[in-house]
């Protein structure tokens, strides 16, 4: 409710102020009519008209004693109203001549339009002028008062109203009434939560009467608004209503909680507020609760109403994007492209899966970006893609709702399997495996090793290698509509294990027991030693090539039992590269710690980084620098790390039923992250995340983990009574256990099977009697 003040009265006998003239019309206005003249005092005439014009910039009051024609008297530079209270000189029982008429027009130059007939009245003759009595004082709110007195004279050109603090000794003037106030005049301008006195005294031009008697009241305290209403609006912002209750606010303020949180301040405004525009950047697509309460400022200093009513609602999302199109297709890449709809993402979020799978894989972009090339992906394959917009800060983020599915399929090439596993000294074959033959024109293959050949008719690569190593081949597949697809096909070799010693026969009774050890029976010709990681997204294990690299395997092997791999988080996978650990651990108790490093190794180069080996990493520009991470080649990097930096050392591998983990890891989403490490602050880039999306914030619990970590079996058996009527067997570790059931002969199998898949069995006999 906005702030009313008591007008001074007017003790000039001339007031000239002139607007400035209507830019719009300033032709002459049309003249006013019905005008009437009442006397209010001995000095003070309320006049009363009819407003007959649309350009009046105010109005021109002509007054004269009775028996002149009026002369201009004053002019009154408001346009619009209709009343208007004018003060003389003290003209007692005399009459007077009125006469007004409309103006426009600049000062000095005004257009007077034509008088309204003159109205002849007598001003008030001196009567009474006694001090008023019954004074009254009622409080309304927080900031006015309302004082009524009876009237007891009848010559007053108004009345002076006087306050004052209970202890204060002198009164201080609040303002004048005009003299035709009905005695019921609302004090404002009054502090909340203070107590008042107040008295008036009648005025006739510099006269007084003697004051009233003293009224008393004490304003409420300060007002807190009622009946707050919040509306959503787009991307996370609200419009708010309020009824305002104050007469004594310096303005509102409203305040907001999420979850369970505490309020807090979010924004102010000025006096007399009811409503707002639309207010941005409020947390998105969230619940949120929202109070209002009026504050008043004192210099520095700020006092508070109560709260309003709260509000819960809940934030609108980011606006979504609106896919388009897919603009550009390969045998490994697709490009799609959206309409940005939202002003207030800090970048996109592009996600893809093949179709008929359930889990996204996540690519970024920056804000305003609307389109973007998804790469490495498998030729002849159909893919869902979805855009979401991002809104990320240091601390959170929100994404809005999906764009919806478009699906899209790369171009056909090579497909398949392109990691086969080749047995030295067994027939090899693998099969080149197009996606789509329908416009296949040739395909060839290069980088054979010795003992294999291509087969362009049928596609096929077979034939025997006699010795370890792996090979990378470049198979390149033409199409009648001029794309081409090349493809590396990394053929590694592995050793079955095989039988070194055999078992011997074995006779007990019925119910007798007898341990056949297994150890020594079997061997792995190409797996010396190997390590086994356990991992919160699965278990995977590294077979070691102690004789390729001798230094590099000891030193790996030092952090392992050191237990300096325990509790390690893989920190580092770009895409399509590598995935990366041994740098730092987290756990809940010390947080995130740097794995300390031991005297730096030798490099020992010599093995391709092909997919699935293991390397260590090292410092740019030292090849001698490898200390405590590691990484392992999710492709073929060999044209990049065999030669870069003296050469990364590949000191093991991975197996397949490893690689499907290390896969698992490499198509999580990835972020960069500050972390707080050692006392300081440390940036990690293309962290995986085990979630569906990356969170702007980094959680530690959804970092990849090692969980545990050790030797792996070079070899683990299985053990089959062919026989269990008569004899039976159960392994513990690499030991059997025969047990006697009834009298005959059993064949007990034994099979050995290595870390890459591959079996062996012998048997042995037992004789029951």
């Amino acid at each position: 409710m906005p702030l009313r003040r008591l007008f001074p009265s007017i003790f000039l006998s001339v007031l000239c102020a002139i607007g400035e003239a209507n830019a719009e019309d300033t032709s002459t206005p049309a003249a006013p009519s019905d005008l009437q003249v009442t006397p209010v005092g001995v000095n003070s005439f309320k006049l009363k008209w009819k407003d007959n014009s649309t350009n009046e910039l105010g109005w021109d009051v002509r007054i004269s004693l009775k028996g002149g024609a009026p002369q201009h008297f004053l002019y009154i530079p408001t346009k619009d109203i209709t009343s208007y209270t004018v003060i003389t000189n003290d003209l007692p029982g005399f009459g007077l001549v009125f006469q007004l008429a409309a103006y426009n027009g600049a000062a000095g130059a005004e257009k007077i339009s034509a008088l309204t007939p003159s109205v002849v009245v007598r001003a008030l003759s001196p009567a009474t002028f006694a001090p008023a009595t019954g004074l009254t004082a009622t409080t309304l709110d927080d900031g006015r008062i309302r004082l009524v007195w009876t009237d007891n004279s009848t010559s007053e050109g108004g009345y002076l109203i006087q306050l004052k603090n209970p202890s204060a000794k002198i009164w201080k003037t609040l303002g004048t009434t005009q003299p035709d106030v009905k005695f019921n005049v609302v004090a404002t301008g009054m502090l909340p939560s203070k107590s008042y006195q107040f008295r008036v005294r009648a005025f006739r031009g510099t006269k007084l009467t003697g004051p009233s008697n003293i009224a008393a009241a004490t304003t409420k305290s300060l007002q807190a608004p009622e009946n707050l209403e919040v509306t959503a609006d787009v991307e996370g912002s609200f419009k708010f209503k309020w009824k305002d209750r104050s007469s004594a606010e310096s303005g509102f303020e409203i305040q907001q909680k999420t979850g369970t949180g505490e309020f807090a301040w979010s924004w102010r405004f000025g006096t007399n507020t009811t409503s707002t525009e639309v207010l941005k950047n409020f947390p998105l697509d969230t619940d949120i609760q929202f109070r209002i309460r009026s504050y008043r400022m004192v210099g520095t200093e700020f006092s508070y109403s109560g709260f309003s009513n709260v509000v819960s609602t809940r934030s609108t999302p980011l606006a979504k994007a609106t896919l388009v199109a897919m603009t550009a297709r390969t045998d490994s890449s697709l490009t799609v492209k959206w309409k940005d709809n939202s002003t207030r993402e800090t970048n996109y979020q592009i996600e893809y899966r093949k179709v008929g799978t359930s889990t996204f894989s996540s690519k970024y972009t920056e804000a305003g970006i609307e389109t973007y090339t998804i790469t490495g992906l498998d030729a002849g394959q159909n893919y869902d893609i979805r855009v979401h917009a991002v809104a990320a800060d240091f601390f959170s983020a929100s994404y809005s709702p999906s764009s919806g599915l478009i699906q899209a399929k790369t171009k056909d090439g090579v497909g398949g399997d392109l990691s086969p596993l080749l047995s030295i000294g067994a027939a090899f074959s693998y099969q080149v495996h197009i996606t789509d033959t329908a416009l296949l024109t040739g395909v060839t293959v290069t980088g054979l090793p010795d003992g294999l050949t291509y087969d362009s008719v049928t596609r096929t690569v077979s034939g025997t290698v006699d010795h370890d190593g792996t090979f990378a081949l470049t198979v390149t597949a033409t199409f009648s509509d001029g794309t081409t697809s090349i493809r590396t096909v990394n053929v590694r070799t592995t050793s079955p294990p095989v039988i070194a010693a055999t078992f011997g026969a074995k006779t007990l009774a019925v119910a007798g027991t007898t341990v056949v050890s297994a150890t020594g029976k079997f061997s792995d010709p190409d797996t010396v030693s190997a390590a086994r990681f356990d991992t919160t997204s699965g278990q995977f294990d590294i077979i070691f090539f102690p004789n390729a690299a001798p230094l590099t395997v000891d030193n790996f092997i030092d952090y392992m039992d050191a237990g300096e791999y325990d509790n390690m988080f893989f920190h580092r996978a770009p895409t399509n590269f590598v995935v990366q650990g041994g740098g730092y651990k987290y756990t809940a108790d010390d947080g995130f710690t740097k794995i300390p490093h031991f005297d730096p190794v030798v490099n020992e180069p010599g093995i391709s980084n092909l997919r699935g080996t293991v390397a260590m990493a090292k410092l740019g520009g030292l090849p001698n620098s490898a200390t405590s991470e590691w990484f392992v080649n999710v492709k073929d990097n060999s044209a990049n790390l065999d030669v870069q930096n003296g050469g990364f050392t590949v000191f093991g591998r991975v197996p397949s039923k490893g690689m499907v983990v290390i896969d698992k890891i490499k198509n999580l989403p990835i972020d960069d992250y500050d972390i707080t490490v050692d006392g300081g602050t440390q940036i990690l880039e293309d962290v995986p995340i085990d979630d569906a999306t990356a969170p702007a914030v980094l959680d530690p619990t959804k970092l990849v983990k090692v969980t545990s970590s050790g030797p792996a079996p070079i070899l683990t058996y299985e053990v089959i009574s062919q026989q269990p009527a008569i004899a039976t067997a159960t392994l513990t570790g690499t030991d059997i256990t025969v047990t006697g059931v009834a009298a005959g002969t059993a064949t007990i199998q034994v099979k050995a099977t290595d870390l890459d898949g591959n079996t062996v069995t012998q048997t042995f006999t037992v004789t029951v009697s």
